[in-house]
């Protein structure tokens, strides 16, 4: 039986990732790495933080605009 632990990371994303942050994600990816024995993960947890802060800032431009239509009309 696997069990999961959700850890939450903060990230800027206004400037680059430090040294320090890249150290930590990389020791991080190599960690699962280890455990599921799949050497792509690494480069799938970048990815994934990719693509979640991506999406986290197109939320967070559509929420500084005023809704003039209904939701019901899209």
């Amino acid at each position: 039986m696997q069990i999961y632990v959700l850890v939450p990371i903060a990230v800027e994303t206004m400037v680059a990732i430090n040294s320090d942050g890249l150290e930590f994600l990389g020791d991080l990816g190599g960690r699962i790495t280890q455990v599921t024995d799949d050497i792509c993960e690494s480069a799938f947890l970048f990815q994934r933080l990719s693509f979640l802060i991506q999406r986290y800032n197109a939320v967070a431009v559509q929420g500084t605009f005023a809704h003039t239509t209904s939701e019901e009309e899209f």
